[in-house]
């Protein structure tokens, strides 16, 4: 059977304008939600301990809604440094269809600590509300409200792995239960543990032996594996990356070091009473930073400005006026090293 092309060209022209229709008209069309609209019960702040527990501030905001399909929101509060576009933002998650955070001043506070600003210092934040479609990706975001707030100091709250060994009674409930903080939530964990003579201990990732790691050779970790054995006592620097298995023990002594000082480092004692290393020596005008094993390759400095210390030498601390100090560092709590710099 002959046919024509000319039949079939008007046959598929027919079918392709039909499809489109059936098309068109099916298929439903995408649009962005609406922006919530945030507000907050106050802006500026002053915190204190001492009104830990009163109530600071509560963000409400308007639901997003219109997304042109079957949508099941989330809410999320971003809050960076003014004029940054919070292109640096810490996100805290509230949760799905929630239209309201209420906030005591410990818990924001807690908040801004975590940020990395100083404590006693007023800045200058602006917060904004995300909504998003999670299994979709889409998101929008509200207008931004502003919050000046003046913190008091509280250590940041990390993941922690334990570290249960015969030096404190392999007991995870003694108040002496070491531990090491994951300060970028990466798998790579450091702290400092003070023994005071040979021991054995084992990493776990929680305050049980659920999941626990031991000695796997050659600086390797072992899932379930044998005690890690420390031949003599010391203050040791304790690193894990729980990513690759591996974990590195370097047993120290500090010292302050840096034109301040001079040419020399000048040592420091450990009280094991305390946790604290500490000197009382004269300075110059100039500048320091703390160091292990008079040496560069474990350095902390005040990289914030904030009375807090971070690896590397970058944030040298600053003596004004050449005089007699007592210095003091406490690297007790993991991922929260502190010192003070007293003029006598």
């Amino acid at each position: 059977m002959k046919v024509s092309f000319k039949y079939i060209y008007i046959l598929s022209f027919s079918l392709l304008i039909l499809f489109s229709c059936k098309k068109e008209g099916s298929f439903t069309q995408v649009k962005t939600g609406t922006a919530p609209v945030l507000t907050a019960t106050d802006s500026v702040f002053v915190f204190t301990e001492a009104d830990a527990s009163n109530a600071a501030v509560t963000y409400s905001w308007t639901a997003s809604e219109n997304w042109g399909y079957k949508s099941i929101v989330t809410y999320y509060l971003q809050i960076d440094e003014k004029g940054n576009g919070f292109k640096n933002a810490t996100e805290v998650t509230i949760g799905t269809g929630v239209l309201k955070k209420a906030y005591t001043v410990a818990a924001l506070n807690q908040v801004i600590n975590n940020m990395g600003l100083a404590a006693g210092r007023e800045h200058d934040l602006v917060l904004r509300v995300k909504a998003a479609v999670d299994t979709v990706g889409d998101e929008i975001y509200s207008d931004s409200v502003s919050l000046t707030v003046t913190p008091y100091y509280v250590p940041k709250v990390y993941t922690y792995l334990y570290l249960p060994g015969g030096y404190e009674g392999w007991s995870f409930d003694n108040a002496g239960l070491d531990s090491v903080a994951s300060v970028k939530n990466d798998g790579t964990y450091e702290g400092y543990m003070y023994l005071s003579g040979a021991t054995e201990f084992k990493i776990t990732t929680a305050k049980s032996w659920d999941v626990n790691y031991g000695d796997g050779g050659g600086g390797s970790l072992s899932s379930g594996g044998s005690n890690i054995a420390v031949s003599e006592g010391g203050y040791y620097r304790l690193t894990v990356d729980i990513n690759q298995l591996k974990y590195t023990m370097t047993n120290t002594t500090w010292s302050i070091y840096g034109s301040a000082v001079g040419s020399a480092d000048a040592a420091m004692t450990y009280n094991s009473g305390t946790g604290v290393w500490t000197v009382t020596t004269a300075l110059s005008a100039g500048t320091f930073y703390f160091r292990a094993n008079n040496a560069d390759a474990i350095a902390l400095s005040d990289v914030s400005n904030n009375g807090t210390l971070a690896s590397g030498t970058t944030g040298a601390i600053t003596v004004d006026a050449a005089g007699t100090y007592v210095i003091s560092m406490n690297l007790s709590n993991p991922g929260n090293y502190t010192y003070s710099l007293t003029a006598q």
